[in-house]
């Protein structure tokens, strides 16, 4: 069924209000001119009276001749006539009853009076006299068709109440469908989402401006549901996030007091000990600040990764420089970064900022490739994005961890189970580094060489950053 605007339904509305009082009125008219017809033919039935009977003598009463001409004139003229002479005969059309005896005494006369007075009250009634004396009762009825015209205005009346019934009814019912019975529900549901169901449905309705608040209301419950998952979700993670730092920095903070009071009681007292102990408590140390540094940085991937100052540059660049800041990193592996640069396009953005996120990404190859290993950078220009692949050649990522490499606080198979006391962050904040340029970063397998990490970001792309 086609919907109505709310406008034009009160309009449709407002025409049958308005039309009815005009029915009303015709109805009223019509009685009024049936009324006016009644004394017309009132008029009309005294002057028929006048002429054919009370004008003519007395003797004309007692004349056949007469009295059969007169019931033939009221016949012709369509008026019903019944005489009742002094002696009781009757004189009568064949629209008036017969009483079974006609032949009356006085008395009898007087009752059959009553009987006509008492049943046929549409009879008009004159007596007839002459010298003092009642000649004759005369009753004689209204032309029949003012009783058919009658008869077509109840008619009309009546389907001009019927009509006006209908619509009303139509009207009460067409508003409680569509107006009525989806506020209720509406109000229903405000009650169900109060309460923490968001699972509703609303009835259509064909008033638009009804419809469209229902389909708002649902896709509001809609959303509203989904809100509570998210905050369902972030509550988990904060609750992973705050074990994961209990557990993070209890063990090194353990460590690092053990060693602290072995040197403080005086339990090593060999000097090589010590400086073995001090250099432990060194490590353990760094362990704490790279954790606190990690925090920081977690902070800032609730939306505090801002791009502050843009610059062109290659990838390139950054690489060269990345391959000078973690020479101590590689050389306690005896590793070797390869880089192949395909392209001389530049990219727009914060350097400091994307500098951090391919560190991130080559400190997660560091330290899981095998000492005297290679890591390779393909740098190439595609479809108008740099891509850089960053390849190890360790055992690659396990598979199940794939999909969960760059969510926070993650740790892969090897990380749970091995020494590192690293919070699973450091791919995380590369991604968000990314996202925040308007790039991808995507993990994978090469099944000859290991883990591969591709980020695609745009060319001198602008209009596209997002801060």
């Amino acid at each position: 069924m086609p919907k109505v605007s709310f406008k034009v339904f009160i309009f449709l509305s407002l025409v049958v209000i308005i039309f009815l009082p005009i029915f009303f009125a015709k109805t009223v008219s019509s009685l009024m001119n049936y009324f006016s017809t009644e004394e017309n033919h009132t008029d009309d039935l005294n002057l028929w009276m006048q002429e054919n009977i009370l004008d003519v003598s007395e003797t004309q009463f007692s004349n056949e001749k007469w009295k059969k001409q007169l019931i033939a004139k009221a016949e012709e003229d369509k008026i019903d006539l019944l005489i009742i002479f002094e002696n009781g005969e009757l004189l009568q059309t064949k629209g008036m009853s017969e009483p079974e005896d006609t032949l009356m005494i006085e008395s009898d006369r007087t009752h059959l009076e009553n009987f006509y007075e008492h049943y046929y009250f549409a009879l008009d009634h004159y007596n007839i006299y002459a010298d003092g004396s009642l000649l004759a009762s005369v009753y004689v009825s209204y032309p029949r068709p003012a009783e058919e015209q009658l008869k077509s205005m109840n008619y009309d009346f009546i389907i001009y109440i019927s009509a006006f019934s209908l619509v009303a009814i139509l009207i009460i019912l067409s508003l409680q469908v569509n107006l009525m019975k989806p506020l209720r529900s509406i109000n229903e549901s405000s009650q169900l989402i109060s309460n923490g169901t968001y699972n509703i449905n609303l009835p259509e309705s064909n008033i638009k401006e009804m419809n469209f608040t229902t389909h708002a209301f649902i896709e509001m419950a809609k959303k509203l549901k989904l809100s509570k998952k998210n905050n369902e979700r972030l509550e988990d993670e904060r609750k992973l996030f705050v074990s994961s730092i209990v557990h993070d920095l209890r063990t090194p903070i353990f460590s690092l007091r053990g060693f602290l009071e072995g040197l403080m009681k005086g339990i090593v007292t060999n000097e090589q000990k010590k400086k073995q102990y001090v250099e432990m408590s060194m490590k353990q140390a760094n362990h704490l600040n790279e954790l606190v540094t990690s925090l920081a940085n977690y902070a800032n991937i609730e939306g505090q990764i801002t791009l502050e100052e843009m610059t062109v540059f290659q990838i390139n660049e950054v690489i060269s420089d990345l391959k000078q800041m973690l020479l101590f990193n590689l050389s306690e592996k005896d590793l070797t970064i390869k880089v192949h640069n395909f392209t001389s396009e530049s990219i727009t953005g914060d350097y400091v900022l994307l500098r951090r996120a391919f560190e991130n990404m080559l400190i997660n190859c560091i330290r899981h490739s095998p000492e005297k290993g290679i890591i390779e950078v393909f740098i190439k220009e595609r479809e108008g994005f740099i891509e850089t692949i960053i390849q190890d050649n360790g055992k690659g990522f396990a598979e199940k961890d794939l999909q969960h490499i760059f969510k926070p606080l993650y740790k892969g198979e090897t990380e749970k189970f091995g020494s590192s006391q690293r919070m699973g962050l450091g791919l995380t904040i590369a991604q968000v580094i990314v996202e925040k340029h308007s790039g991808i970063v995507h993990a994978s397998n090469d099944f000859e060489k290991g883990a591969k990490i591709l980020v695609k970001i745009p060319k001198n792309n602008d209009n596209g950053i997002n801060s």
